[in-house]
């Protein structure tokens, strides 16, 4: 009859990998910290990048999109609204913006 309880290396062993998971999660975690800045121009951001893209996609066939869609809602934000950026690319812009994650497809800043 094999012996189902871990023994103490092996306790051991998987305590430390918790904890160097731990470590590195809360150093990931914690390591950008948004940017407070304005808007250069007025903005659609979206819950998602996802979504960002589909609506610029859409934008460019009279805004509708070639297939069936749920989107779940975008908020347009004008030109100086204050936001906090997390990342800026040439793919899209992530800000935070009353205590939420807004993407939107356009590098902004």
């Amino acid at each position: 009859m094999a012996n189902k309880a871990l023994g103490f290396a092996e306790r051991a062993a998987l305590m430390v990998l918790v904890a160097m998971s731990a470590f590195a999660g809360e150093a990931g975690a914690q390591s950008f910290v948004p940017v407070r800045k304005t808007l250069p121009e007025d903005a659609r951001f979206c819950p998602s990048w996802a979504e960002a893209h589909e609506r610029t996609l859409a934008s460019l066939n009279n805004g509708r999109p070639p297939y069936p869609v749920h989107w779940k809602g975008c908020v347009w934000l004008k030109k100086g609204a204050p936001v906090e950026v997390v990342g800026s690319n040439d793919e899209g812009t992530e800000i935070v913006y009353q205590g939420k994650h807004w993407f939107a497809d356009d590098p902004l800043f």
